[in-house]
């Protein structure tokens, strides 16, 4: 099999399952272990509290595009994925490790220009720079990995119940239309640019939001970085239930309507790289969310217990929508 034949959820499980098949050596760490692979977060128990642990990685012509984005801006977004990553937990982002892969024919400058961005994000969200790496290459890619902390058990994929609400914060879809407005001629107002390109160039992961979320009682999330879609199938495999969408109760920003009518939807479903939160709880657990959240909580479906993984969208007339793209994946998308 091709991993182009398996992609890149497929190749993951295929991982897992070797990994839980064959085993590995015991160490005096496993029993601290509480989250493993499979989650936005590694966690383990440690005195005082839970740690976590994050990575992510992010490659010149797949990730980004010199052409479109900044140097500062692409430091920035390569801590904010991982900070986001925190947020789905309920943590607090501590330490960052960051490796480079640079070409030699880049400029020092533009290196020290895109630690500027680093640097910023992570005084404004409290992380530490903690070291790092740096590699020659013939592609530019930045790889972080990331701890934080969280005071009680983290937020998880797999804890979502049949019945449950399905909630969004924040209007997704902007980061997606951030890039076909880099990518492209549409014209657009100084507010829907500023709008489009801070969503997709420089994000803001919604820390305070998973914070309250985690003190709400709420059990399972993810942050929206592959598509809602998508990333709401991989809270249905995990909690081995599935969900209805109403296409209809999807909150759409105002200029993303009108600078977008034919694809808003689309953009909003499988669009990717938002960094809202996508979670699940029951309704008394949502009123109460609506109230202390800054951001806009939307309900938009509901977790059923039809076939596993399945993610079903509806529309005004309760007949389903088929999306020919659901969300990222890196070896089918």
């Amino acid at each position: 099999m091709l991993i182009s034949e398996a992609g890149e959820t497929g190749l993951i499980s295929k991982i897992m399952r070797l990994i839980n098949r064959m085993g590995q050596k015991q160490s005096p760490c496993d029993s601290q272990l509480i989250i493993g692979m499979g989650d936005d977060t590694a966690a383990w128990k440690q005195r005082g509290g839970i740690e976590l642990a994050t990575t992510d990685m992010l490659v010149e012509g797949i990730h980004f595009d010199l052409s479109h984005i900044s140097w500062h801006d692409l430091g920035w977004k390569a801590i904010a994925v991982n900070i986001s990553d925190v947020a789905a937990m309920g943590g607090r982002p501590c330490y960052a490790l960051i490796s480079l892969a640079l070409p030699a024919h880049h400029r020092v400058e533009n290196v020290l220009s895109m630690y500027r961005g680093i640097i910023e994000i992570c005084n404004l969200y409290g992380v530490t720079i903690a070291g790092g790496n740096i590699s020659a290459a013939d592609k530019l890619s930045i790889t972080v990995a990331m701890t934080g902390n969280c005071e009680g058990y983290p937020m998880v994929r797999s804890a979502a119940a049949a019945r449950d609400l399905i909630a969004v914060t924040g209007y997704p879809g902007l980061s997606a239309a951030g890039l076909q407005a880099a990518s492209s001629s549409i014209h657009l107002s100084p507010t829907a640019r500023k709008l489009f390109y801070n969503a997709h160039f420089h994000p803001s992961p919604q820390i305070e939001a998973g914070e309250a979320l985690s003190a709400l009682g709420v059990k399972a999330t993810i942050d929206i970085s592959d598509g809602l879609l998508i990333d709401l199938g991989h809270i249905c495999e995990a909690s081995k239930k599935s969900a209805v969408i109403y296409a209809g109760s999807i909150p759409c920003h105002p200029l993303l309507k009108r600078y977008f009518p034919h694809d808003y939807l689309q953009l909003a479903l499988s669009g990717g790289e938002d960094y809202c939160l996508l979670f699940t709880a029951d309704s008394n657990t949502l009123r109460k969310a609506r109230s202390r959240l800054s951001l806009p909580v939307n309900v938009i479906g509901e977790i059923t217990s039809a076939k596993t993984g399945k993610v079903t969208v509806l529309d005004r007339q309760g007949k389903e929508i088929k999306m020919d793209h659901r969300g990222w994946d890196h070896y089918r998308s």
